[in-house]
């Protein structure tokens, strides 16, 4: 007799079935025929994903490259072009925005930071070596691990040189993804790792900066030293050594700007601009505070936006305004800070400038310095292409260590240093590098999610398929090639100096060439800790890494 299951008529389910995957596949199709609506679909979903907190935590722009890996699984295709786009907008912006701090950075704490960026990449290769004699990997597929567990694509084009041999693209194949979620995952867990909040780490940093940033005053004062009556205030050095501006002068009820001929005389009344650390300093020099107003006179203080591109790059003795306009500059305001207007400042695109000079100067000062706020905030379109542009051509030569050792920067390499070295110049003849911050911050959050749903499809294609064929444990020992370094410089951070967690969200995908982790850590914090730690030490990072795949080949 029949059972029940037989007498039921399953054709229909099978026909919707058939229908359901038919639709899939159209689904599927369509979308790979117009990648840029895959590309905004994925970023999307993995927008909103990100939005999503469960006991605080969240997944932000990192949760697109999950569901792009989920997507690359599912058989959707993004082309590299979309990955390659956006891997420049997203590291020369980093560049751009880096640059000048990076090299303050590499002369305080440079050797330190490289040094531990380095013993990362050792520690990969050891752990690389390990699996080759105790496990018996194979040396072309181990060598792959180690560039994918490192996410290190210059490290496999080295390796691939090194040894020759398809096995190790296929062993970079299967520890990629996991290094590039493993990393992802350890930044985005640094907080709960470290028990510590990236809020009050945020305050504390603000803090700092703040004390560091001593504040600019100005005061009154009368000259009554008679060791300085007569003198002229640059026969004192008055600048050089005081580190302070005099910015106006009254002698007779007659306010004037003092130029550095100007001899000083009993009893004049002088406004001087200076650090609070600093200031004490200049009023001993000269006698003693007054409280008494500075009548304003036929003077003005003018406040103006650099957009004469021929004054970029120039320092303000440079200028030599006193002379030239009888002005003085007092004040230079960047990026919400008042600095003092020394002698040897370097001035960049968008600097506000205070100026004191006669009323009648100040439309003749204006056409000076441009203030254009407009063309401030608008950037050169021109500057972001050519260095971009400059950055690839770079990233394309080949570079040598004596005989045995070649390897190029590739396009992150290329592209970074682009960045930081035109950040750090500001001018080059015509061209404007340095462009307006939110321009900056745009084109690094177009450039992220260009690349986070293009690398994500492409890890998401062939990971089922991996671990099928080559095993659990080639993938295990791809993620701890991944692990144990970032666990070690946690550990050695605290013995070798208290490295706060904003510095580790820059060490360790800077360690590890993440920059998918990197990306991650940008997006927990608005802070520049982690953006000048990573570009200070990606590089030597990825020297590190092209030097032990070659070593590993030899060894």
């Amino acid at each position: 007799m029949p059972g029940f299951l037989d007498r039921i008529d399953i054709s229909g389910i099978k026909g919707k079935m058939r229908i359901s995957k038919r639709s899939e596949f159209k689904l599927i199709e369509l979308l790979n025929a117009n990648p840029i609506l895959l590309v905004m679909l994925v970023t999307s979903v993995g927008y909103f994903v990100g939005q999503i907190k469960i006991k605080g935590f969240s997944l932000d722009s990192s949760a697109i490259l999950f569901i792009a890996l989920l997507a690359g699984h599912l058989g959707f295709v993004i082309p590299d072009l979309f990955k390659n786009l956006g891997l420049v907008l997203f590291i020369y912006a980093i560049g751009l925005q880096a640059g000048p701090k990076v090299r303050v950075l590499f002369k305080k704490e440079g050797i330190v930071l490289n040094l531990m960026a380095f013993v990362v990449i050792s520690i990969g290769a050891l752990l690389t070596l390990i699996g080759q004699i105790f496990f018996n990997f194979q040396e072309s597929i181990s060598i792959g691990l180690f560039t994918g567990a490192l996410t290190s694509t210059p490290g496999l084009a080295s390796a691939y040189e090194a040894t020759g041999s398809r096995l190790t693209s296929i062993g970079y194949g299967i520890a990629y993804p996991l290094g590039v979620i493993g990393v992802i995952m350890f930044v985005r867990l640094l907080p709960s790792l470290l028990k510590c909040s990236v809020k009050r780490e945020e305050n504390r940093e603000k803090k700092d900066r703040e004390e560091q940033q001593l504040e600019v005053i100005s005061l009154q004062v009368e000259i009554t030293n008679p060791n300085v009556i007569g003198k002229s205030i640059q026969g004192l050095r008055f600048q050089e050594f005081t580190g302070c501006i005099i910015s106006r002068l009254v002698r007779k009820e007659k306010t004037r700007v003092p130029g550095r001929s100007t001899r000083l005389q009993q009893g004049d009344i002088v406004r001087i601009v200076g650090l609070k650390d600093k200031i004490q300093q200049a009023i001993l020099l000269l006698g003693k505070v007054t409280h008494c107003d500075i009548p304003v006179g036929n003077l003005e203080l003018g406040r103006f936006v650099v957009t004469n591109r021929e004054l970029v790059g120039k320092k303000i003795k440079d200028l030599n305004i006193r002379y030239t306009r009888d002005a003085n500059i007092t004040r230079i305001t960047r990026a919400g800070i008042d600095l003092l207007a020394l002698p040897d400042f370097t001035i960049q695109w968008g600097d506000r400038m205070s100026v004191v000079g006669e009323k009648d100067l100040m439309p003749e000062l204006k056409k000076y310095f441009g203030d254009d706020v407009k063309k401030a905030e608008e950037g050169n379109v021109f500057s972001l292409v050519l260095g971009i542009a400059s950055g690839i051509l770079l990233g394309m030569v080949p570079f040598a260590i004596g005989k045995a050792l070649s390897f190029k920067l590739g396009l992150t390499g290329g592209v970074l240093i682009s960045g930081l070295f035109f950040s750090t110049k500001g001018r080059l003849g015509p061209v404007v590098w340095r462009i307006p911050t939110n321009i900056n911050h745009f084109l690094r959050e177009m450039g992220l999610i260009l690349f986070l749903s293009a690398v994500g499809c492409e890890a998401g294609q062939n990971f089922v398929n991996v671990v099928q064929q080559n095993g659990i444990s080639l993938i295990l020992w791809g993620g701890v090639i991944t692990f144990v370094p970032m666990t070690v410089i946690i550990l050695l951070s605290k013995k070798i100096r208290d490295i706060t967690l904003l510095e580790l969200m820059g060490i360790l995908p800077g360690g590890m060439t993440s920059t998918p982790g990197f990306a991650t850590a940008t997006s927990m914090t608005s802070s520049e800790i982690p953006i000048t730690i990573y570009a200070t030490i990606y590089p030597v990072a990825m020297v590190a890494m092209i030097i032990w795949t070659k070593l590993l080949v030899l060894l």
